[in-house]
C-alpha cells in the first residue's frame, strides 16, 4: 500500500488527512516530534542533517516509490528528508492554505488579530 507521509511539527488537519487518504493511501506521520527539532548550533554540518533525515525516514517506516511526501519545518532538515524521498521515487507535495486575518475588537478598544488557515488542496513541489 502506498503511503502519504506527513513530516511536520503539527498534526495534519482533518481535511488534510481526508485528502491524503484518497485512493486508499495509508496516512503516516512522525510521532516523535523531537526528531524534527534542530539545535541552535551554527556549526551543524551536512552529516548531522543527513543522519537526522535518515532517522526520520526510518521512524515513518521508510519511503518507497509511489509514496507521497509532505515535508515542512527547518529548511536544511526538510531539504535532506525531501532528497531521500526524491531518490526513493516519492512525489513531493505542499499544502495550499490561504491565511485570512480577522480583526476581533476587544473591550479595552484594542484589536486582536485571529488568523484562519483553510486547506485548499495539495500542490506538487517542483525540483529546481
Amino acid at each position: 500500500m502506498k503511503k502519504f507521509i506527513f513530516i511536520m511539527q503539527h498534526a495534519p488537519t482533518a481535511e488534510q488527512i481526508t485528502a491524503a487518504s484518497e485512493g486508499g493511501r495509508e496516512v503516516v506521520q512522525v510521532n516523535d516530534k523531537k526528531l524534527l527539532i534542530v539545535p541552535d548550533d551554527a556549526n551543524l554540518g551536512k552529516e548531522w542533517f543527513t543522519n537526522r533525515a535518515e532517522e526520520i525516514v526510518a521512524a515513518v517506516g521508510g519511503i518507497s516509490e509511489g509514496d507521497t511526501l509532505h515535508v515542512m519545518g527547518q529548511q536544511q532538515l526538510a531539504m535532506a528528508v525531501s532528497a531521500i524521498g526524491r531518490k526513493a521515487g516519492a512525489e513531493l507535495v505542499e499544502s495550499v492554505t490561504p491565511r485570512v486575518s480577522k480583526d476581533i475588537p476587544q473591550a479595552d478598544g484594542t484589536v486582536k488579530k485571529e488568523f484562519i488557515f483553510t486547506f485548499k488542496g495539495f500542490r506538487t513541489v517542483h525540483q529546481y
